[in-house]
Formats: structure tokens, C-alpha cells, sequence
């Protein structure tokens, strides 16, 4: 499952032709598609895309509703760690973005389109709705 995983992701990336760069430029003074940052205390990492490379990901985003018990988003907005772990990319600034845990209490909706959430970022919350597998690689480094 993970090598699979990886191996999707580093196809889309290369679909898509991003790469990751820990600066905006590289050596030659050509913008790079993804700026990876630390972001103190924290274990996940911030991805700023510039916006040509949002573009060629088709970057949409949603916001986060409310539910009976809680929230709710599309489950495609998901992303499961090797770990088990849920998480959504939150939008922080424009093309920025950063991966936020949450936990998924049931999928329900037509046909399992939707996960209702226990716990995570607030209603009204905007996340990312498509490209967040290809967020998820650059945030890890993947064809670097």
C-alpha cells in the first residue's frame, strides 16, 4: 500500500512537473513549483505553491460545514498517513497551505463522499478539495 502510494504520488508530481525546493530559487535563479518550510513546534511542514504549479495541480478548495455531532468535509479531502492517521490541508495564505490531523468518527453521504469529523480545524475552515495527494508528496520531499 505505501509503495503504492509513493509511486502515485511520484507520478502525479511528475505529471504535473513540481518539484520541491527548500528556497524560492534553485542555484540557476529558476523559481521552483513548491517552497517547503518548518514550522516551529510543529511536525508537519508549510507548502507554498507558486501559481503556475497550483494551476498545473488543480488546487480546489471547500470549507469545512457543520454536522449533528460535529463537522463535516468531502472525503476526498482526506489524506491517510502510512501511520493511520487522518489529516486535511488547511489553506493558510494565498497558495500556502498546511496538512492538519483530524479524526474521521464515520463516512457516510452518496456513495461514502463524505467524513464526518470528531475533531479537527473549525467549521468554515478552508481546505483543500483537490491536490492534496500532490500537496502530501511535496510536503514530504518526494522528486526532490
Amino acid at each position: 500500500m505505501r509503495s503504492r502510494l509513493i509511486a502515485t504520488v511520484l507520478l502525479v508530481l511528475g505529471a504535473a512537473g513540481c518539484s520541491v525546493a527548500t528556497s524560492a530559487t534553485d542555484g540557476g535563479g529558476k523559481e521552483r513549483p513548491a517552497v517547503i518550510e518548518t514550522i516551529a513546534g510543529k511536525s508537519v511542514k508549510s507548502v507554498k505553491l507558486t501559481e503556475m504549479a497550483e494551476k498545473r495541480v488543480g488546487v480546489e478548495t471547500t470549507k469545512i460545514a457543520k454536522s449533528g455531532t460535529g463537522t463535516v468535509v468531502p472525503y476526498q479531502c482526506v489524506v491517510y498517513t502510512p501511520d493511520g492517521n487522518t489529516w486535511v490541508y488547511t489553506v493558510t495564505g494565498p497558495r500556502q497551505y498546511v496538512r492538519e490531523q483530524v479524526t474521521v468518527a464515520n463516512v457516510g453521504g452518496t456513495a461514502g463522499s463524505e467524513a464526518f469529523l470528531s475533531s479537527g480545524p473549525a467549521e468554515g475552515t478552508t481546505i483543500v478539495k483537490t491536490g492534496v495527494i500532490e500537496l502530501y508528496g511535496a510536503e514530504l520531499g518526494v522528486g526532490k
